[in-house]
Parts: C-alpha cells; structure tokens; sequence
C-alpha cells in the first residue's frame, strides 16, 4: 500500500506529459526513465525509514533492559572480559577420584558376601587374558550366590553388577554374561545401562554378533532400547565395516525415535575414512539425509568433521563420473557456506577444531587462502592467553602454511615458525613446530620467488665496474648461513637460509632443554627432507643441482645420513629427474643407474604414481643419452610388469543389483553402484583413525612421458618402436 500511495503521485504526472505535443517516440524514454528513477529512490527511502524504525525499537529496547542496571566502568568491564576468556581453573582437589577397577569392586562385594575364591578347575579351549583364571574362580562364587538370590534379593549396587558384566566380557567368559544380564532383566527398564556397558565392551572387540544378539534379549523381554544402546549397535556395524547394515539400522529407527546424532556422525566418519575412495562421497548422502529425516541442526562437532570433509576434496554423490579426477581439489566454497549456516542460520559457537578444519580448507585452495589468514587472525583475536583453548597450535599453524606452501608466502611461514619456536621455549617442545610444520616450511622456501632475479645478479657481477672475481661472489653465495630477520632476497640466501635451519634441526636432536634448543621436538623423516631437496632444486643453478642432491643422499655428511633417515621412493625420483635434466650425460647416467638399482628395491611397497613417475624419468634418461634400445626394452619390461587394466572390474561392479533398503537416503540419493559397492563390502575389523588417500591407481604411462623417446624414434626411422609407442598409449588411455 505505501508503494502504491509513493507511485501515484509520478504516475499522474507522467499521464499529464501525455497530453503535450511531443511525439510519442521522443517521449515514452524519458517517462520510463523519470518512473524507474523515482522508484528506486522510493524504495532506498522506505528501506531507511524501516532501518530507522528497527533501530529506535531496539534502542528503546535496550533501555527498558538495561534501565534498573548500575552502571560500569572501564575496571569493570576490563575485569568481566578478562573472566570471560580466562581458563577453567585446574585445581585437582575438585576433580572426581577416578572409578575404582572392576577386580577391586568384586573383591569387596566377596569379602562383603563372605565368599572365597576357589581355585579354577578345567581347561578352556579359548584364549583368555592373563588372570582370567582367577578372577573366574571368584565369579564363580558370585554368581553362584545371585543365582541362589534370584537377582532380585541380591543386596548389589549397580556398580557392583556392571563390574560382575563388564570383567566377564572382558574375559570372554560368555556364560557368566548370560547369567548375570538374565537376573538384571528383572529389574525392568532400569538394566538398560548394564546391557549398554556390556555391549559397549563387544563391540568395541568387533563382536558384532553378540551385541546384536543382546540387543535381540532386549528386544524380546519388550525392554526399548535407549539412545546408548542405539548407538552401541552402530558402533558394532561400523567396527567390522558393516556400514551398509548400520545405515540399514539408523532407517529402522527413523519410523518411531530417530537414533542420537552421535551414531549418523559415527557412520559418517567412518564413510569418510573407507580405503575405497568412491565410497566416501556417501558421507554427504547420509549428512544430508540426517538434516531432512532425523536431525535438522547438526552440532559443532560433525560441522567441523563436514568441513574437514571439503579439505578432504570428498566430492558430492551426483559429481561423479565415470573417471576420477586426477587430484584432490579442496570444497573451499561448501565449507564456508557450512560454516554461515552454523554460525549466523542456527547459532552455534564455532569451537576450535572448526576453526581449523576451516582453515585448513581454505588454505588449500589459492584463491582463498586470505580468508585463511583472516580466520587465523579472528582465532588469535578470541584468545589472548597462549593457554586458551582457542588459541591456535601447532595443528592451526600447520594448515596456513599448506596455503603458504601454495603460494610461496615466506613471509607469513617465517612468522609462524618464529611464534612456534617461541612457544617451544616459553611452555616447553611440545607446543613448537614439528615435522610437518618443518616440511611446510621448506616447501614455502622453494616456492618462494626472490625479489632479486639470479639474472639480475649475473648482470650486475659482469657490469665494467665490477671489482668482485668470481671468489668473491662464492663466498658471497655461502657468507653468514644464518636465520636472520630480513626476508631473503636473492636464491643464495634462501639456499644459505635453508642450510643453516637445517643445520639448527640436526643440531637440536636429542637434547631436552628446549629453552636452548627448541627445535628438538622436530623428527627428521623423508618427507622433511625431500622438502628440504626441493628447495636445493628451485634455487640453485642448474649445473649445481644434481651434485648437491647426490651429496645429500650419499655422502656421509650429506643430510640423510646426519639425520639417520633412509631415501624414499619419492627421493630417489628428485635425484632422477634432476639427472635428466643434467648436461653431463656421463656423469648422470652413473647416477641413474644407482638410482634405479636403490628403485627396484622399493618398488613393491610404492604407490602407482611414483611407479608411474619412476619409469617415465628412467625411459626419458635413456632416450635423451640417446639409447632408444635401452628405453624401448624398459617401456616393453614395463607393458609386462603392469599390463593395463581390463575394464572387467568397472562392469562388474556396474552390474551389481541394487541391494534392498530401508533408507530412501533422500533429498540427494546417491547413483546405485555406490549403494551396490557399499553392500558388498567384506566384513573385516576397520579403523578409522585418519583420513584414507586416493584408492590406488593403476601404473601407466603416456604419451606425454614417451615424448622424447617417441622424438627419437622417428629420427632414426625405428617403425617398430613407434608402433609400441603408439599401443602403449592407447591400451592405457583405454583402460578405466
């Protein structure tokens, strides 16, 4: 209505100017510019008014509030915020003693009791832990007397049952748990917790088949499970990789009372995490599917593992085609949309780990590696004292220097570094950097790009009135290898910079002072020192490279034998590519043929892109010494040893029937051959402590990486190489 009454007014004189004598088509332009001019500034002018009126009521608000408090001053509020951010105190007197074990409970119930443990009689022809024998002995004259007792008339606190359960799960000793859990149901409702405490010791074995059956006793007895015992039976699905049927059970309970949110986030870690990466994407059905039949709002804890989810590049279920992708590419943009709907839609406090597990997605993807800084940042702001629990740690730094690694960003790494050595020195090594923390850092350095171009020097050294001789100008290369505060301006002094860590690492090994050296919580590993190779390839010359890789892998006093770590498949890959970039053809084939001979021995536990790397670097060292002999023997060896795959597999998992299923797993099913290749997973004891990689490729070689080798073939006229070149690259580029 105040729109319309606000256009009247144009409207009517707009119809007057109809009745001038300006012709129609010089008219009709300017009259819907006037009207549309006049609305905008209509709208912008009631979008005030009604700003304008929400703030008068919320200040009128505020002071109807606030009207009956004192007033605060500066001390005051100073004192409230340091309260605020201040952490829980740590005083041990209040807290609670710990439970006492479960032998010590039924020896006290036996000296209440008045019952001696008699001596075990018998054999048994399961494994049982040590002293099992024993404490069987003593069970065995208590339940002996609560059967005498007929559970109800047994004077036992519920501590005392839950022990007297719990050590005859743990012993394997199956008829004392029937015996025992049979007297409890007695009691009704009220034995839900000692079913629940039992079935939590099996299932955390792997023992699937007897939680399910206890939950079957209940289920007879008309006892309803509980949230607890809800999702102790999905934690034994998920325990021996039965996810299909744990999906299956969750469904179940969708009909009447959802089961707790805990158990779909169990669910969905565990699909997460599977070894077989196709699977994953079924995290995302199910997460959806939760919010849309069960759970609307998920907690901070699943946001922050649905986040992770996005670093992780776990693709969404009608992304899929029928190639993966070549690399893992972070869901920066899903992973901040989350982040808005936890935060401003529904409210929730973002706790720290979702803080880094936004972070950590951001900083893998370049274009949004400053909203990786500006989280870090807005986390320091929430936490003035180093021991918040929002205070940002070594894991928070670690995830900014991943997009400091992208983008050659020394600058902020060399800051990071500094503060973890810092916090090494002021609360001891295991707040300062580590070995993933070095390894970040040594990637930065060989990304970053110097200010002062290695060209630029060149130039300036051979300018007539250059009095520095080429002694100089080494010792200027390798003058001062120290840690100093300005950045690094010339690839020499990243190369000194870099030497002189490396140095402080080996140097603080050992040592616990870590006042004096606080670099010791730092473990040499060979991803550490592949890091430190690369900065060796980015900046030094090109005629230096493969001499200071082969000193750091082979000498004595090169950094994998100070450090007492062994080369890596992918080491021995940075010395043979820098072989075949090498002038000495000489020198580098000798070179080669060592690395290769280190390469064999390894070869059986790589993975197929450093197969695949590893065979391509070898066969473009064989044709750039132009032995096109020796490198079509290896491509022929190679076709042999890893024969391309036959899409067998890919039909027949497409010809899987679609299993039958409770769960509609709407509002985004996924295609059925994933549902297919979840129900026909293997029943196996899982763990799912990390993130799996990429399920393994298949080893193969292209066109691109017989190039050259393809070059001198047809400079030498040699058909049937080209022939073998040309059904290579075709039978692999076939292959699914």
């Amino acid at each position: 209505m105040l729109r319309r009454a606000a256009l009247g007014q144009p409207v009517r004189l707009a119809l007057r100017a109809l009745s001038t004598g300006v012709p129609c088509h010089a008219r009709r332009a300017p009259i819907r510019g006037t009207l549309r001019h006049r609305e905008v500034e209509l709208r912008r002018e009631i979008a005030e008014l009604e700003r304008q009126l929400q703030e008068s009521d919320k200040r009128e608000h505020i002071a109807q509030a606030t009207k009956d408090l004192p007033p605060l001053d500066d001390e005051t509020l100073e004192a409230m915020y340091r309260e605020l951010v201040a952490p829980p105190p740590s005083d041990a007197s209040t807290l609670p003693p710990p439970p006492p074990s479960t032998t010590s409970v039924l020896r006290a119930l036996a000296q209440r009791w008045g019952v001696a443990a008699l001596p075990a009689t018998g054999s048994s022809e399961v494994a049982v832990p040590p002293g099992a024998d024993e404490r069987q002995a003593l069970r065995d004259q208590l339940v002996q007397r609560l059967v005498e007792a007929d559970g109800l008339d047994a004077d036992l606190r519920p501590d005392e049952w839950a022990a007297l359960a719990m050590q005859s799960a743990r012993d394997g000793d199956a008829p004392h748990v029937k015996t025992v859990l049979a007297l409890a149901l007695q009691q009704g409702p009220a034995c839900l917790p000692l079913f629940r405490q039992v079935m939590d010791v099996y299932a955390n074995a792997g023992d699937a088949d007897t939680v399910l059956e206890l939950s079957a006793v209940l289920d007879t007895q008309g006892v309803a499970p509980d949230a607890g015992i809800q999702h102790v039976v999905t934690k034994a699905y998920t325990q021996t990789n039965q996810l299909w049927k744990a999906a299956q059970y969750l469904a179940h309970w969708e009909q009447t009372v959802p089961a707790p949110m805990s158990s779909y986030t169990l669910v969905m870690e565990h699909l997460l995490k599977h070894p077989v990466r196709e699977l994953q994407p079924l995290a995302w059905s199910l997460f959806y599917h939760m919010r849309f039949a069960a759970h609307a709002v998920p907690d901070a804890a699943l946001y922050a593992m649905m986040i992770r989810a996005c670093a992780a590049g776990v693709p969404q279920p009608t992304a899929l085609g029928a190639r993966r992708p070549s690399a893992v590419v972070a869901e920066a943009e899903r992973a901040l949309d989350l982040f808005r709907e936890m935060t401003v839609h529904h409210g929730i406090r973002p706790n720290k780990e979702v803080y880094d597990s936004l972070i950590l997605t951001c900083a893998r993807r370049k274009e949004h590696y400053g909203d990786a800084i500006q989280l870090l940042r807005q986390l320091m702001d929430l936490s003035s004292d180093p021991t918040s629990p929002m205070a940002p740690d070594t894991y928070t730094y670690n995830a900014v220097l991943q997009g400091s690694a992208r983008h050659g960003d020394l600058a902020t790494a060399r800051w990071i570094l500094a503060d973890l050595v810092h916090a090494a020195i002021a609360r001891g090594v295991a707040h300062g950097p580590n070995e993933e923390t070095m390894a970040n850092v040594l990637w930065t350095y060989a990304v970053y790009r110097p200010p002062v171009r290695r060209a630029d020097v060149a130039r300036a050294s051979a300018a007539p009135d250059s009095q520095v001789d080429d002694g100089a100008a080494e010792m200027v290369e390798t003058e001062a290898r120290t840690f100093t505060q300005a950045t690094p301006s010339t690839s020499p002094d990243v190369v000194a910079e870099v030497q002189a860590l490396m140095a402080r690492i080996l140097a603080d090994q050992g040592q616990a002072d870590a006042g004096a050296h606080p670099l010791a919580s730092v473990v040499p590993t060979p991803r550490m020192l592949n890091a430190y190779l690369s900065v060796l390839t980015h900046h030094l010359r090109p005629a230096q490279r493969l001499e200071a890789l082969v000193h750091a892998t082979e000498a004595p006093d090169g950094v994998f034998q100070q450090a007492a770590v062994a080369p890596n498949a992918h080491t021995w890959a940075m010395v043979l590519e820098a072989c075949a970039q090498h002038r000495e053809r000489a020198y580098a084939d000798q070179v080669a043929a060592r690395v290769w001979e280190q390469w064999r021995t390894l070869e059986a536990h790589a993975d197929a892109r450093i197969i695949s790397k590893m065979w391509a670097l070898m066969i473009r060292q064989h044709a750039k010494s132009f032995r096109v002999a020796d490198g079509l023997a290896l491509l022929q060896e190679f076709l042999h040893t890893y024969p391309p795959p036959t899409p067998t597999s890919r039909a027949a998992l497409d010809g899987l029937p679609p299993p039958p299923s409770r769960l509609d797993w709407a509002p985004l099913p996924p295609p059925p051959t994933l549902l297919a290749a979840l129900a026909a997973q293997p029943r196996t004891a899982v763990s799912a402590d990390k993130y799996a990689p990429l399920a393994p490729f298949q080893p193969q070689l292209r066109f691109r990486d017989l190039e050259l080798l393809h070059h001198r073939c047809v400079a030498l006229r040699e058909v049937a190489g080209l022939h073998l070149i040309t059904r290579v690259d075709r039978a692999y580029r076939a292959a699914p």
